[in-house]
């Protein structure tokens, strides 16, 4: 079907000139003559350094072109030609060129002039062949066997069928078939445009553009379906006006205008593009080189695969290998995918076979895969992120749920607390309900003994309340404690100084602790220990930690049943609060893990209170742990916890 685009590049740069005698060639070399640096220079580049083995000479290629070196499709054959070449030798060949420019000097002087130059400049050198471009150059070559060889082959490109007719070149010259044709271009403008109803050929006033419609005519002579009109003699406004009056029901086809009818010369291509830029309707051309120029295509024969074509016939030859007289070099559609769009032409209508050249697909044409590998990719990144997302929210969901279960295992945790020390919670209570009974009727004493004839001591009625009001103070302390340790809600962390915290704990657990004959050392910081904390759950902590110690106490004798708790700061500022008992220390079936659920020794008890109160540690950024009883400076064995907080 359709080829892709052709990638056009930059003139490459020629090589340096011809190689002093006696020194090996080392790189190909480029010789230039009669203006061919343009040409040349746009067909060689210089290659990397190849030696040869055992210091065996270039090869050496003379290259006559009939027209002159900035034609198109001079510059396209020299192309192929140095791409065969590279490919076949390396870098080791030289190429000398030579251009006539027929066209815009004709005449036998001239021709007489440019043979004698040449005969003159290279007289003595030999070359492995010569590759002959156009009509003219084959001509040369074929009537100067003696100057450049007799036995040198020769190979033409470019030449029509009707001069290599006339021409009729002798043996051991071998060439490149030409095929320009327009019938072909026709075809394929056809195709495009099925409702065309009408032909226009454009062609110059030179003697080659004049031999172009006299070859035109000829080739279209069957043509009887649809009306061909020859439009010469003008100048190349003339030209370009008769382009801008047709319309899209027209074709045109541009020959060659090497002159216009006021004596202007111009190259083809060049004169093709002023013509396709003025041209209402599609225009076609029988050269590669007007492509890329405003033309939509034609049928041609690539001037770069003519080139390529000699370039093999040549090589062939000095090798000694057989070559055919006469190589085919077929033509075939090729058109502009620009040219295309501006006039609207479907692609789907172009032959098969065809090249597209200049293809500039459309975004979603070029970067299909891209654009859906790059969609793919965001979709499997999105559904990535909700996942993600998605995970995250049931995440914090079953931290909050865990929180809240937390939360709500200490506030049992705490009531289990209160239910222990709910007989001395009543005496700690009663005694203060006890003292405000007795000072309140001594007081009603005093006030009714003062109604009689004896005066009433205001200062100790004074007194009297101020009892009073103390002993109220107390209760309510205790009522309030109580409240806080059965609270519940949102834990909110606030300053504390710990030795304050252990000083209120002590008092909520004092009569317990007496009731269980318990004794209580304290061996607190000298100065504060400010931390940020929650009040209630470091009560419930230091009150679970006293009660346990207090417990694993309880077969001991009174005076031995001793509770030490230290306060201090660490080197690294971390705060210290310790608990130490006196007892057997921790049991074997939980000294591995004493914070492990459920692992208890107790008879009454579920196993929870240290894993509450681990759980609280490291909520509050702390830890809690059990070390060696002799760390904090005591004696006696039992068992040590210690409970480490960040410095706020």
């Amino acid at each position: 079907m359709v080829s892709g685009r052709r990638l056009d590049s930059p003139a490459p740069r020629p090589g340096p000139g011809r190689r002093p005698r006696g020194i090996a060639p080392t790189r190909r070399r480029l010789l230039l003559g009669l203006g061919g640096l343009a040409a040349v220079a746009a067909a060689v580049s210089v290659a990397a350094p190849r030696a040869r083995a055992s210091g065996a000479p270039s090869r050496r290629f003379l290259l006559i072109y009939s027209a002159h070196s900035t034609l198109a499709a001079n510059m396209e054959a020299s192309r192929g030609v140095a791409a065969v070449l590279d490919r076949g030798l390396g870098a080791d060949y030289e190429i000398y060129a030579e251009y006539r420019d027929d066209q815009r000097f004709p005449g036998a002087g001239a021709d007489g002039a440019f043979a004698g130059e040449l005969a003159r400049k290279y007289r003595g050198e030999r070359f492995d062949a010569v590759l002959a471009f156009g009509a003219w150059a084959l001509r040369y070559a074929a009537g100067n066997r003696d100057t450049i060889g007799p036995a040198t082959p020769v190979v033409f490109g470019g030449v029509g069928p009707e001069d290599l007719a006339a021409l009729d070149p002798p043996p051991g010259i071998h060439g490149v078939a030409a095929e320009y044709s327009v019938p072909g271009t026709l075809a394929l403008a056809r195709a495009l445009q099925p409702g065309a109803d009408r032909v226009v050929v454009l062609s110059g006033s030179g003697e080659f553009d004049r031999s172009w419609e006299g070859r035109a005519r000829a080739s279209l002579a069957g043509v009887t379906d649809i009306p061909v009109t020859y439009v010469s003699g003008l100048t190349m406004e003339g030209f370009a006006e008769v382009a801008a009056g047709l319309d899209d029901r027209a074709i045109l086809i541009i020959l060659t205008i090497y002159r216009d009818a006021a004596g202007a010369r111009f190259t083809p291509a060049n004169a093709a593009e002023i013509i396709a830029a003025r041209s209402a309707a599609p225009a076609y051309g029988v050269y590669d080189t007007y492509i890329g120029r405003g033309v939509v295509g034609g049928e041609v024969q690539r001037f770069r695969d003519v080139g390529a074509a000699m370039a093999e016939q040549a090589l062939r030859l000095v090798r000694g290998e057989p070559a055919p007289r006469l190589a085919p070099t077929p033509s075939r559609p090729v058109v502009d995918w620009r040219a295309l769009r501006r006039f609207g032409l479907a692609e789907a209508a172009l032959p098969p076979g065809t090249m597209l050249e200049f293809y500039d697909p459309p975004f979603w044409d070029r970067y299909r895969t891209q654009v859906l590998v790059a969609g793919a990719i965001i979709l499997a990144q999105s559904l990535t992120i909700a996942g993600l997302v998605l995970q995250d929210r049931r995440r914090r969901a079953a931290e909050r749920e865990t929180a809240s279960h937390r939360a709500e295992l200490a506030h049992m945790s705490r009531v289990a607390q209160l239910g222990e020390l709910s007989g001395a919670m009543a005496h700690e209570l009663n005694q203060p309900l006890t003292a405000i009974l007795a000072n309140a009727e001594a007081g009603a004493q005093l006030v009714a003994r003062g109604a009689g004839e004896s005066p009433v001591d205001l200062a100790e009625i004074a007194e009297i309340f101020a009892d009073i009001a103390e002993d109220d103070r107390r209760a309510a302390e205790m009522i309030v404690a109580l409240r806080q340790l059965m609270a519940k809600g949102e834990t909110e962390f606030e300053p504390l100084e710990l030795n304050t915290v252990v000083a209120d704990t002590l008092r909520l657990s004092r009569s317990e602790l007496l009731v269980r004959e318990v004794a209580v050392e304290t061996m607190l910081a000298r100065g504060e220990l400010p931390v940020r904390a929650n009040r209630i759950q470091l009560r419930q902590v230091l009150l679970n930690l006293m009660l346990n110690a207090a417990d694993a106490m309880a077969d001991l004798p009174a005076p031995r049943r001793v509770i030490t708790i230290a306060t201090r700061a660490r080197a690294d500022g971390w705060r210290e609060l310790s608990v130490r008992d006196r007892g057997p220390g921790l049991a074997a079936e939980v000294a591995a893990d004493p914070f492990r659920p459920f692992a208890t020794t107790k008879t009454h008890g579920l196993g929870l209170g240290l894993s509450i109160c681990q759980t609280i540690a490291e909520a509050h950024g702390g830890t809690l742990r059990f070390e060696d009883p002799g760390a904090g400076g005591g004696t006696g064995g039992g068992a040590r916890a210690v409970l480490a907080l960040p410095a706020p």
